[in-house]
C-alpha cells in the first residue's frame, strides 16, 4: 500500500459485547507527522464520510473498507476488522499528483488504482465540469483510451479502446443502462449532471458484469451521503455556437439516518455552426446556409429522486429517475441530401422532421446488508426506453399511412435487473460470489421496419478470489458461467413496389447460449514508484437481436442494416499490460492491451446497394476473426507546484484476418496535450488557466468502402476559479473550444458520412454556486 504506514496505538479497551463499537483515526503527514486538517473519511459498506483530520466513529462489529483522501496527498484505503474500540493512526505522503493515486471499487478489491490488474481509471466531477460538452459521453473524451460516437450535438455513444455499443457496459448506482445501445445513433439517456463519481475499467469486465463489458465498463457510483440539514447546489451554463442554456438544481436533505436528494436539469439548443458554407456529397455542392446545419436543435429534461436510509447494519437506497430527450436529425443524414431541403434552414430553435424522441424512466434499489462480519449487496432495478424515430413517410415497404402520422420507428424496451453479491475474506484470501439476471421484452411500432418484437434472458454466477504471494505480489483470478436466450416473432410486410404482397422482413428465430469467461491477473510493485500489471482472460459477448434479426433502413445511421440469424457467441482472449511510475511531480502510465477474436461481430459494408429506394449501401452483420490492439501513454510533470503539463497518446490498431483489412469505425492515433496553471490556491479560493491542444492522425486504415479521414488540429482555452461567499461555495469557468474555428472532420462522427465538419468555436461559460 503506497505512502502508508499504519500505526495502532490501541485496540481492545473492553471484553464485554457492545451494539456498537468506537473507532478513532487520526490523519497525519508522513514527513512533519502534523495532523491533516482537510483529509476525508469515507466508509465504503455504509457510505458515511467524514471530513477533518481526526475522526471518531461508531460501528456494527464487522468487516469495512476505509478510504482516506486529502488535497496534496495521496490517497491510500484499508481493510477494518473492527471487533472491538479501537484506535488508528494513518501518515499520509505528500505528493503534486494526489488525482493518480484514486481508489477504485472495482471488484471485490475496493482498493487502490495501484492493486488492480486491469487499467482502472476514477473521476470526481464537480458541478462546473459536468457542464462543459454536450452529453454524457463527450464529457468521458479526455481520458486515455476513451472517445465519443456522436450523431451532431447532444447525441453521443462512449468508445473505450475502439469499442462501442455492446461491446461497452455502463452501469448506473449499480444497474446496467439498457437504451437499444447497439443502434449507433442511440445515445446514452443519462444527464451528464448526475454523473459525480465514476469509476471506467479499461479491458475486460465480462467476469462480473457479463458480456457487454467484454472490452470495457463505464461506471457511475452512488452519490456521496449529504451533510445534516438541508445543502443543495445550482449550475446554469451558456454555449454560443448553438446557444445552448442549461441550468441544473439539486437539494438533499438528511436528517439523522434517513434522507432525500433532488435533481432536475433542463437544456435547450438551437441549430449549431460548423466553419463551413457548403459541402460536396456525392459529387453535388450542397449549401450550409448561415454556417448552421439545418434541423440539430433540440431540449433535454431530466429529473432524479433519491431516498436513503442509514442503519448500522443495513443502508438502503431508492432511485426514481427520467430523462426525455428531443433532438433533431439533419435532413441529409436519414436520406440523399437534396439543395431544395438542406438550403431551406427555417427558424434555427424549430424541432422539426427528422427527430428522434427518447424517454427514459428507471426504478432502481441497491441494499448493503451485513450478513455475519461481512456485506452482500443487492441491486434490482426497472428501466422503460421509449424510443421514437419520427420522419415524413417513405416507400421502405409502406402499409396505409394515416394523414400525419410520423413515427417511422417506434421502439419500446422493458427491462428488468438483479445483480447481487456477497465477499468475504478467510486466511489472507478475499472471496466474492455474485450473480447477474436481466430479463427484457421489446415492443415495436411504426410504419417502417427494422427490429422486430422480441424477448430476451441473460444470466449468470460468478467467483472472484484475490490474495497475494507477498507485499511485493498480488494475484486475481475468477471464473463465470453464463446462459442467454432470445426469442423474436416473425414480421410480414408488404413490399414498396408490390403493395398487394407479402415480404419476409424478419424470421421468428429462438436462440439460447452457453458460456463462460475466465481471467488472471498480476500486480508486481517493487517499491513505491514502480506498478506493474498483467491481466490474461477469456471473454465472450451474446449477439443482440439488432445482430440477429434485423432487416431494414436505419435512418439514424443512413443504412439498411441485415442481421445474421445464425449468429454465434462471440469469443475473445484478451491480454492487458500496465506499466506505471510516480513521483512527487512525476506520473507516467503505459498500458499497451492484445485482443484476439475467433468469431468477432461486426457490420460489414456488402458493396451492394439496397432494393430500397435511397437506402444506400446494405450492410450485414456477419463474423470473422480478428485482433484488435493498441495502447495508451499518459505522463504528467509539475515544472513547479502549480504548474501542471500533461500528455495522453492513444492508438488503436485492428485487422480483419479473413479480409486483411481493418475492422470499421476505428479511433486514430491521437495525442491531448494540457498545461494548466493555478494562479491562485488555498483553502478558500483557487483560480487556474488551462490550454489543451489535441493533434487526431489521418485515418487512412478503414474498411472497404469506408471513407479516409484527413489529420485535423483542435486548441481550446479554460479558465475556472472557485471561492467561499459566506457558508456557499461558488465556481465559475469560461472556456473556448476549438478555438481557431477549425474545419475538421470526425471519424467516430455520424455526419462524417456526409463529408461535414465538426462544431465551429464555442464559447463555454458557466456558473455554479453549492451551499
Amino acid at each position: 500500500m503506497i505512502a502508508l504506514r499504519l500505526l495502532i496505538f490501541s485496540s481492545v479497551l473492553s471484553l464485554s459485547v457492545k451494539a456498537q463499537i468506537n473507532i478513532s483515526i487520526q490523519i497525519l503527514d508522513a514527513g512533519t507527522e502534523s495532523p491533516i486538517g482537510n483529509a476525508r473519511l469515507e466508509v465504503h459498506e455504509t457510505g458515511q464520510i467524514f471530513t477533518s483530520g481526526r475522526f471518531n466513529m461508531a460501528l456494527q462489529p464487522g468487516n469495512y473498507h476505509l478510504h482516506l483522501e486529502a488535497p496534496g496527498y495521496q490517497a491510500s484505503d484499508f481493510n477494518l476488522i473492527a471487533r472491538s474500540d479501537t484506535s488508528l493512526t494513518f501518515l499520509m505522503k505528500p505528493t503534486y499528483l494526489e488525482l493518480k493515486e484514486v481508489l477504485v471499487e472495482e471488484s471485490l478489491s475496493k482498493t487502490l488504482q495501484r492493486n488492480a490488474s486491469l487499467s482502472i481509471e476514477r473521476i470526481n466531477y464537480g458541478e462546473s465540469e459536468k457542464a462543459l460538452e454536450a452529453s454524457f459521453a463527450e464529457s468521458l473524451k479526455k481520458i486515455p483510451g476513451l472517445e465519443a460516437y456522436n450523431t451532431g450535438v447532444g447525441i453521443g455513444k462512449p468508445v473505450i479502446r475502439g469499442f462501442t455499443a455492446t461491446r461497452v457496459a455502463v452501469y448506473d448506482q449499480g444497474v446496467k443502462q439498457e437504451g437499444q445501445q447497439w443502434g449507433m445513433d442511440h445515445g446514452l439517456e443519462i444527464d451528464p449532471f448526475n454523473a459525480e463519481r465514476l469509476e471506467i475499467i479499461k479491458g475486460p469486465g465480462a467476469l462480473q458484469y457479463g458480456s457487454d463489458a467484454v472490452s470495457g465498463l463505464i461506471k457511475l457510483l452512488p452519490e456521496p451521503l449529504p451533510v445534516q440539514g438541508l445543502s443543495g447546489s445550482y449550475t446554469g451554463l451558456y454555449k454560443s455556437n448553438n446557444n445552448t442554456i442549461g441550468s441544473s438544481l439539486k437539494l438533499a436533505y438528511r436528517q439523522k439516518q434517513q434522507f432525500l436528494t433532488a435533481r432536475l436539469s433542463y437544456q435547450s439548443y438551437e441549430d449549431y455552426r460548423i466553419p463551413a458554407e457548403e459541402f460536396v456529397y456525392n459529387s453535388f455542392v450542397l449549401p450550409v446556409v448561415d454556417n448552421r446545419l439545418k434541423n440539430t436543435a433540440g431540449e433535454l429534461l431530466s429529473y432524479r429522486l433519491n431516498y436513503g436510509l442509514q442503519k448500522a447494519t443495513y443502508n438502503a437506497r431508492l432511485m426514481l429517475s427520467q430523462y426525455r430527450q428531443k433532438v433533431g436529425l439533419y435532413p441529409g443524414a436519414t436520406g440523399i441530401p437534396r439543395a431544395f431541403d438542406v438550403g431551406n434552414i427555417g427558424e434555427v430553435s424549430d424541432i422539426g422532421l427528422p427527430n428522434q424522441e427518447v424517454t427514459h424512466t428507471k426504478i432502481y434499489g441497491k441494499l448493503n446488508l451485513m450478513l455475519g462480519h461481512n456485506w452482500l449487496t443487492t441491486d434490482v432495478g426497472y428501466q422503460h426506453n421509449r424510443r421514437q424515430e419520427n420522419s415524413n413517410p417513405h416507400s421502405h415497404g409502406l402499409i396505409e399511412i394515416e394523414e400525419g402520422n410520423t413515427l417511422a420507428l417506434g421502439l419500446d424496451l422493458h427491462t428488468l435487473s438483479l445483480n447481487s453479491s456477497y465477499s468475504w475474506e478467510s486466511q489472507g484470501i478475499k472471496y466474492n460470489l455474485g450473480t447477474n439476471h436481466q430479463y427484457q421484452q421489446n415492443i415495436k411500432s411504426g410504419w417502417e421496419h427494422l427490429l422486430p418484437g422480441y424477448t430476451s434472458y441473460n444470466g449468470g454466477v460468478y467467483s472472484l478470489l484475490e490474495g497475494s504471494f507477498n507485499e511485493n505480489w498480488n494475484w486475481n483470478a475468477g471464473l463465470r458461467l453464463d446462459y442467454g436466450y432470445i426469442s423474436s416473432e416473425e414480421h410480414l410486410q408488404p413490399w414498396f413496389n408490390d403493395l398487394d404482397s407479402l415480404v419476409l422482413r424478419s424470421p421468428q428465430n429462438e436462440r439460447h447460449f452457453f458460456n463462460y469467461a475466465l481471467g488472471y491477473g498480476l500486480v508486481y510493485r517493487p517499491g513505491d514508484q514502480w506498478n506493474i500489471n498483467l491481466n490474461l482472460a477469456k471473454s465472450f459477448r451474446i449477439p443482440v437481436a439488432a445482430e440477429l434479426v434485423s432487416n431494414g433502413v436505419h435512418h439514424g445511421t443512413f443504412r439498411h442494416e441485415v442481421g445474421t440469424p445464425t449468429l454465434n457467441a462471440e469469443e475473445g482472449y484478451q491480454f492487458d499490460l500496465g506499466f506505471s511510475y510516480l513521483l512527487k511531480d512525476l506520473y507516467v502510465k503505459l498500458t499497451p492491451f492484445f485482443n484476439y477474436f475467433s468469431n468477432y461481430i461486426y457490420l460489414r459494408p456488402s458493396g451492394s446497394f439496397s432494393q430500397l429506394p435511397d437506402a444506400g449501401q446494405l450492410y450485414i452483420y456477419s463474423q470473422t476473426e480478428a485482433v484488435h490492439s493498441g495502447g495508451e501513454l499518459y505522463a504528467e510533470y509539475h515544472l513547479i507546484q502549480q504548474l501542471h503539463l500533461s500528455t495522453a497518446v492513444e492508438y488503436v490498431y485492428n485487422l480483419n484476418l479473413a479480409t486483411g483489412l481493418p475492422l470499421p469505425f476505428t479511433p486514430p492515433l491521437s495525442n491531448l496535450v494540457s498545461l494548466e496553471y493555478e494562479i491562485l490556491e488555498n483553502e478558500k479560493t483557487s483560480w487556474s488557466i488551462a490550454a489543451e491542444h489535441r493533434w487526431a492522425a489521418a485515418q487512412e486504415r478503414v474498411d472497404r468502402n469506408e471513407a479516409t479521414t484527413p489529420a485535423y488540429q483542435l486548441t481550446n482555452l479554460k479558465t475556472r476559479v472557485k471561492f467561499s461567499l459566506g457558508k456557499a461555495k461558488i465556481a465559475a469557468g469560461l472556456s473556448v473550444l476549438n478555438l481557431a474555428n477549425t474545419a475538421y472532420l470526425n471519424h467516430l462522427s455520424r455526419y462524417r458520412i456526409l463529408n461535414l465538419p465538426e462544431q465551429g468555436r464555442n464559447i463555454v461559460a458557466n456558473l455554479s454556486v453549492s451551499f
